[in-house]
């Protein structure tokens, strides 16, 4: 396992690869609670550079193996929020739906802590969950709310 930190867009992000050669965790700021060593490989250096492409306006899609880990259920949510288009949202009744649960108490809290708990925001594009118009979002970005409004700021620049 290998990690790398560099500042970034909109600030420091680690990124950490696993033994299989894929992508398993983004971190915002330094990154120093994951112990492993800091070298920064191939895939390493191909996730900074698409994540700057992201930031920069010249990529909209990430082509990069993932291995966020999590459960079946988990990766059933992660992977239907990788499949929100660039530049669009989905509120919390829209995942639910997409994912074909009920929208319940239970259901709500089962897909936001999975949405919370994804260990690789931007390439798992969970800033793009959430209601816009809502005065508290149900969900928390990792890197923090000036991260997320930049991201969406990003892919929604005529809002």
């Amino acid at each position: 396992m290998n990690k790398y930190t560099k500042e970034l867009g909109p600030g420091w992000i680690t990124l950490v690869e696993n033994d299989d050669h894929a992508l398993c965790r983004l971190i915002y700021g330094d990154g120093q609670e994951i112990d492993c060593p800091e070298e920064e490989s191939r895939l390493l250096q191909k996730g900074f550079q698409q994540i700057m492409e992201y930031w920069t306006g010249h990529r909209a899609i990430f082509t990069l193996p993932l291995a966020p880990g999590g459960g079946d259920f988990d990766r059933e949510v992660w992977e239907t929020v990788n499949r929100i288009p660039y530049g669009e949202h989905f509120t919390t009744e829209t995942l639910l739906a997409a994912l074909s649960l009920h929208d319940t108490e239970e259901n709500r809290a089962r897909v936001m802590k999975a949405v919370d708990d994804c260990p690789i925001p931007i390439f798992i594009p969970t800033h793009r969950v959430g209601d816009p118009e809502a005065e508290h979002d149900e969900y928390h970005y990792p890197g923090g709310e000036d991260v997320k409004g930049a991201l969406m700021a990003l892919e929604h620049p005529l809002d």
